[in-house]
Parts: C-alpha cells; structure tokens; sequence
C-alpha cells in the first residue's frame, strides 16, 4: 500500500482521534487550565481538526507530486525531454550570469529593450482615457 493511501485511511480513523483526545486529556489534565467539562467535547473536536488539515495539505502536495511525475514520464515517451528541450538549453545558457558586481547592471541595460527616449510623458498621457483607463490604440 502506497503511503498517500495508508495517509487517506489513517488519518480520520487513528490520527485525528488520537490529536483529539491528547487536546481533551491536556486541556482536563494539565495545571492551571481551567476547562469545563461540557467544553471538553469542542476541545476533542478542534484537536482532532487540527489533525486533518495537515494530512489534507500533504495529500494535496503529493498529487501535484504526481502529477508532475507523470508530466515527466509523459514527456520522455514522447521525446519532448530529449530533442524538444534542447532549444531550452541553449537559450537558458546563454542567459547574462549575475554575480553581484558593477558590471551586473550593464548586463541589465543591455537587456533593457525600451531606451530613455523611447516613452515620454506626453506618450503614456495619450495613451490614458479621461477616467484614467487605457484608451483604445486606433491605426
């Protein structure tokens, strides 16, 4: 039995009960909590919640796991891993290398594809309707 099963059949049959009643016992037991006795169930009912929400949260990153597992497997069979990733790669590399120096921001400005000159005010004014929205561009 895989363990995301053995997560889904455990955890409201052993797990919240057991966060249940240890939140019941600590709140009826413990020096200087003042519990009634009528608040004992509702103190057995949030532990046990508690409970379940990580199991739930877990269960929900393991079906992405999954599902990025399969992509992968998916992607292998029918060779996208391979030939499809290589222009990938390439462009990946050649991608400008940022170790934190001066010449970081002229790798930068280099990448920057709109100069100083190229949007004035007057431009994005234009662009504005009366109400502040984007107008429409006519050509």
């Amino acid at each position: 039995m895989t363990l995301n099963r053995l997560v889904v059949l455990l955890t409201p049959l052993v797990f919240a009960p057991a966060a249940g009643w240890a939140a019941s016992a600590i709140a009826k037991y413990a020096p200087g909590v003042d519990v009634s006795q009528d608040d004992i169930q509702k103190v057995f009912i949030a532990g046990a919640l508690i409970a379940l929400a990580p199991a739930a949260q877990w269960l929900h990153g393991w079906q992405k796991h999954e599902a990025r597992q399969a992509a992968a497997e998916q992607a292998v069979e029918t060779g996208l891993a391979g030939g499809g990733g290589a222009p990938a790669l390439a462009a990946t590399a050649a991608a400008p290398e940022f170790d934190g120096g001066d010449d970081d921001f002229d790798a930068l400005a280099e990448l920057d594809q709109f100069g100083e000159d190229d949007l004035e005010d007057d431009d994005l004014d234009a662009l504005l309707a009366d109400d502040g929205e984007l107008a429409t561009i006519e050509s």
